[in-house]
């Protein structure tokens, strides 16, 4: 490995939040507003309960066990009253609870992905049908695979039974995410330039250390470095981090056939940087965050281990990575197509009230001929805003129609030396299709094969069809070929379904 440079970049967050303190904690009010959030993070079998406000000072309001063996009511009790009157709700959860998955996917169709991966999470895990129900995606394109799907998902038992748990209880989570994919958001927000690429994340802690690696900006997998206790000397502790990054550098070049190249970490009085970017032959850039917020009571974090260096901000943020449970996804859709057909309908009945008011006005000062004339020339422009309307559609549509001409010259650039087109049907209108109809020279059956594959390949090239044509939809008219000796070939015909 190069030597790395002996000046380490610095990369600088800001965070813009409330500040927490021991007094805030103490004199955070308890009345409820509206705007209130709940933020759950579930660590080493605990829940901790936050009360958040981007506009007031947040709070924490509670720690539960959760044993695996804790009831219903048994957690139910134990939350407090304030919490149950919240309705959005965040649960954190640590990283090896959630899976990722990268499929080859060419359309950027929601309604058609969906489907799609949940088709492949059944596929791959038959044994935990809950994981089809807890995803997101993302797409992205990138010079090795230019159209991609980027999966994650809950994929352990733990984060279905505390799923489970809290949404009977009565906190029913509206935002699952983790610690790794909380980084992707703040890298992506804080470096642009970096984001789309593929890094590490360096967080020592005091007996531990997170590593997070990302390939084209997003979240791969996370490790948790264990360091040598308080007796071992910081050179003890830089060894055993730069071991484990290099075989976690490793692991990843095995994973995804691509290498890291940038390498950030949060300071720590532990570790050295430039040591630590000489041993390990990498630039390191430091993550300096000017968040002021330590959410403390008697000088102890609250804040547990990788979540140490987020504030309650950074978890709120919309932005961040989410996965949900697809009810709750359709639940929120139906709700926006709800309250839209509310306003509409309410704007409609103002206006029609209004409408009413004026005429029976006009009505009382009797002269309702005026009125009348007026009506008429109402309905006139309605009825000319309606005519504007029907050819303002037909002009879209025709817009939306695929050119000839542009489809006639795929077509010429897809075709073989071997193959010619003798006839071209055109069905423009939706879904447009087109027939091709032509004769394909060749010696042989391999040869014919061979030479149809290009065509279906130049097809799919150059007319970027709704469906890539397959050799199969092929068909072959023997009889005519035989019949008519001057083709010299075989006569073939294949229909193409257009966008």
């Amino acid at each position: 490995m190069g030597k790395a440079r002996e000046k380490s970049q610095i990369l600088r967050f800001r965070v813009y939040g409330p500040l927490y303190s021991n007094d805030a904690l103490e004199t955070a009010p308890t009345g409820m507003s509206k705007k209130n959030k709940l933020i759950i993070i579930f660590y080493n079998h605990q829940l901790l309960l936050f009360l958040y406000n981007r506009k007031e000072n947040g709070k924490i309001v509670g720690i539960i066990p959760f044993p695996d063996a804790l009831s219903t009511d048994g957690l139910s009790i134990s939350i407090p009253a304030e919490a149950k009157k919240l309705k959005e709700i965040i649960l954190v959860l640590p990283d090896y609870v959630a899976g990722n998955s990268i499929y080859p996917f060419t359309s950027e169709k929601r309604s058609i992905a969906e489907p799609f991966i949940r088709r492949k999470l059944t596929e791959t895990f038959p044994a935990s049908p809950d994981i089809s129900e807890f995803f997101n995606f993302s797409n992205f394109k990138t010079a090795m695979e230019p159209a991609s799907i980027y999966a994650f998902y809950l994929k352990e038992s733990i984060a279905f039974l505390v799923y489970n748990r809290l949404s009977e209880a009565g906190l029913r989570p509206d935002r699952i995410t983790t610690p790794g994919y909380i980084w992707q958001d703040k890298i992506a927000k804080n470096a642009d330039h970096e984001s789309g690429k593929s890094f590490c994340i360096i967080h020592p802690l005091v007996d531990e250390c997170q590593l997070y690696f990302y390939v084209n900006g997003n979240f791969l997998f996370s490790r948790t470095i264990k360091l040598p206790g308080p007796s071992e000397g910081n050179k003890e502790k830089l060894d055993a981090l730069a071991f484990e990054i290099s075989q976690s550098l490793y692991l990843f070049s095995q994973k995804v056939k691509s290498e890291i190249s940038t390498f950030y970490i949060v300071p720590s009085t532990d570790i050295d940087e430039k040591g630590l970017s000489e041993k390990i032959g990498k630039n390191i850039q430091s993550i300096v965050t000017d968040s002021k917020e330590i959410l403390t009571a008697g000088n102890k974090n609250l804040m547990p281990g990788p979540f140490s260096a987020f504030s309650l901000a950074d978890i709120d943020s919309t932005t961040i990575p989410a996965i949900s449970h697809r009810a709750v996804v359709m639940e929120k859709f139906w709700h926006t197509v709800q309250l839209t057909g509310i306003i509409t309908g309410v704007l409609t009945l103002i206006l029609l009230c209004a409408e009413t008011a004026y005429f029976s006005y006009w009505s009382n000062r009797n002269i309702l001929p005026k009125t009348a004339s007026m009506s008429k020339d109402i309905n006139d422009n309605r009825m000319i805003v309606g005519h504007y309307n029907e050819m303002l559609d037909l002009v879209m549509n025709e817009r939306e129609r695929p050119d000839p001409a542009d489809i006639i010259a795929g077509i010429a650039l897809s075709l073989p030396e071997k193959v010619t087109a003798r006839e071209l049907l055109f069905n423009l209108d939706a879904p447009s299709q087109v027939v091709i109809k032509g004769i394909v020279r060749a010696d042989g059956p391999d040869s014919i094969k061979l030479t149809l594959s290009e065509m279906v390949e130049g097809l799919t090239l150059n007319l970027k069809p709704n469906r890539p044509p397959v050799i199969g939809d092929i068909g072959f008219d023997m009889e005519g070929s035989a019949v008519d000796q001057l083709i010299q070939g075989y006569k073939f015909h294949i229909k193409v379904d257009m966008k």
